[in-house]
């Protein structure tokens, strides 16, 4: 007898089988892969409405993030009490599998470490099927890419805190993610090394924020301007 999901694979309909891989994953790496596909084009959403988003507080853009993961399909929620109240949490229906996201705006490497910590010591449990998760850095300033960089480079730099530390990049997102793994302290070496995906969600926009300043200051200029006689306009002929 024919399951569902064989029917699905052989329809030749991917986005019938993306939803149902997102609803019952067969393995933890089926429901990562997934996740990661989605995230990358919810991210994308987002920077593509960066106008919305470059002065905003972290919790709105969380917020933001985890409600376009719900209509992917996903068991998304924010502010989850796993140990402490996670800003992304991505569950299976069962429960079987777990994802668990930090997210943190970008400043500096102290306060990104800081994220990073919060996320290890008191969120994540590391077991199987737990054993995977992210950390989004939103960059509300110009050249994510090079300041994004500063932040691997200083993650790198850390073999003495996390224990057989490696870092590769992300294919899929090549310059704004890459990827790290090492030993959690809570369970040791003998099971799977803890991975992170590290993703950059580049929210600046010069041009909006430069015209909508010079836009008010013109209004508020004009509204002060005492009325007067018309004067010769120098900049014209």
């Amino acid at each position: 007898m024919t399951t569902l999901r064989e029917h699905l694979e052989a329809s030749g309909q991917p986005e019938f089988l993306a939803l149902y891989e997102r609803i019952y994953p067969r393995t933890y790496d089926e429901l990562v892969l997934r996740l990661y596909a989605d995230l990358d084009a919810c991210i994308g959403q987002m920077e593509a409405d960066a106008k919305d988003f470059m002065f905003a507080h972290e919790d709105v853009m969380n917020r933001e993030l985890v409600r376009l993961l719900q209509r992917t399909g996903h068991q998304a929620s924010h502010d989850h009490d796993e140990g402490g109240h996670v800003d992304v949490r991505v569950v299976s229906r069962d429960g079987k599998y777990s994802w668990l996201a930090e997210a943190k705006i970008l400043r500096d490497t102290g306060y990104l470490d800081a994220g990073m910590d919060q996320l290890l010591n008191r969120y994540t449990r590391g077991t199987p099927g737990h054993n995977k998760g992210g950390f989004v850095v939103y960059v509300q300033l110009d050249r994510a890419a090079q300041r994004f960089s500063r932040w691997r480079e200083f993650h790198e730099g850390q073999a003495d805190k996390y224990e057989d530390l490696e870092s590769r990049s992300c294919s899929e997102r090549p310059g704004l993610a890459f990827f790290s793994s090492f030993v959690l302290p809570r369970l040791g070496t003998g099971v799977d090394k803890h991975e992170i995906r590290h993703v950059a969600v580049s929210l600046y926009r010069h041009e909006s924020s430069s015209a909508k300043e010079v836009k008010g200051k013109t209004i508020a200029e004009a509204k002060a301007r005492p009325r007067s006689r018309p004067t010769k306009n120098l900049q014209g002929s």
